[in-house]
């Protein structure tokens, strides 16, 4: 048996291997004595599916079928490399696992298809924004892409720091004492040159440039809301000199430089997260208003024949709600048997994905339908 680490939803996901499958979620740590009772509780599911496996395999196949599930268990590097969720799917012949950046509720199924419906995350990813982390003498740039965060590479011609773009030397400290110039004396000044002046000067000349080159190569380009972390001189000083209008309206005033990048993606997460909700219940209640005109629908004996005929343009699902039958594709129409071990949203979403199309699962707050499901047409 061929163990997997998959990284690539859905585009790697094994919708059309042969089952049956057990299908496992579990909520992960990286702190070892959380680990110590993320094994523990991972130990616990394997004993549920072998009680899932009792009526169809003997004992022997049992301890087969769950083999790459307790190596796993056993294997310490494995538990040390973790995020914050687990996904694995395996059958009799492969072991598929992804590691999540957030969290799940703890599961596990056993059926023909792999229950993937909380991975739909990894690819609805609403949330898509810059952080520019910013000080006086340097500057970084991540992308967050739902819960993930990757610091940008710029060309090499970009200058980071701020010695290469004003140079060592800041602008000299010229001064008049008593008719003289003087440099680095104390004393009554005249004229113009005070060092906060001339520090304010450099500052700028740099905060400029950033501000260039973040328009230039990043929101010229692709672009998205830019969240900003800065102490609170040089982050007033960038707002007052910003004229893109990307830059998000709230902002972090922290040190970059006390930060982790876990840090960083979690505080401006929160930061902006209700922005983007916002916008995705905009985007839904736009949808509703296309129903009238028969270009969406939340009807879902409607939506199946809309995407059997390939019509299907985007699909929204309500988090945790299911509906356990069987879909015939051929006649499109859906039989409701709460016995099945299959979920019909689930397989509405497997073959809009497979087809290509968006597929969101959002809170009920979101989607506060009663079918629990909407799609938009072409």
């Amino acid at each position: 048996m061929s163990v997997f680490v998959l990284n690539n939803f859905p585009d790697d996901c094994p919708f059309n291997e042969i089952g049956p499958f057990i299908s496992l979620y579990l909520t992960t740590h990286n702190h070892p004595l959380e680990s110590k009772k993320d094994r523990i509780e991972f130990k616990k599911l394997i004993a549920q599916a072998k009680d899932k496996l009792v009526k169809d395999y003997n004992k022997l196949e049992i301890e087969e079928f769950v083999k790459p599930l307790i190596n796993l268990e056993q294997d310490s590097l494995f538990w040390s490399y973790n995020q914050k969720g687990l996904a694995i799917f395996t059958n009799k012949k492969n072991c598929y696992i992804y590691k999540l950046p957030f969290e799940v509720e703890q599961y596990i199924s056993y059926g023909e298809k792999i229950n993937f419906k909380p991975l739909i995350r990894l690819s609805q990813n609403i949330i898509h924004y810059y952080v520019l982390a910013l000080d006086r003498d340097n500057f970084n740039v991540y992308e967050v892409y739902g819960k993930n965060i990757n610091p940008i590479q710029f060309d090499p011609s970009v200058k980071i720091k701020a010695k290469d773009v004003i140079g060592d030397q800041r602008t000299e400290d010229i001064s008049t004492i008593g008719g003289y110039s003087s440099y680095g004396r104390q004393g009554i000044t005249h004229g113009r040159g005070g060092k906060k002046d001339d520090i304010d000067i450099d500052t700028e000349k740099y905060l400029r440039y950033v501000e260039n080159t973040i328009y230039e190569h990043l929101s010229k380009i692709k672009p998205l809301p830019i969240v900003l972390i800065s102490l609170h001189k040089t982050y007033i000083h960038y707002r007052n000199l910003n004229k893109n209008k990307d830059l998000f309206e709230k902002g972090i005033m922290k040190s970059p430089e006390s930060m982790t990048e876990d840090e960083i993606l979690n505080e401006t997460f929160s930061l902006i997260e209700s922005y983007f909700v916002d916008k995705l219940k905009t985007k839904i209640s736009n949808v509703f208003k296309s129903v009238e005109m028969s270009k969406a629908s939340n009807d879902i004996h409607e939506i199946v024949k809309a995407i059997h005929s390939k019509q299907i343009q985007e699909l929204y699902i309500q988090d945790g709600h299911k509906l356990y039958g069987y879909v015939d594709w051929e006649n499109q129409t859906i039989e409701v048997n709460r016995k099945s071990d299959l979920d019909i949203y689930e397989e509405l979403a497997e073959k809009t994905i497979l087809l290509g199309r968006k597929v969101y699962c959002v809170s009920k707050d979101v989607l506060n339908v009663g079918s629990g499901i909407l799609a938009q047409y072409y």
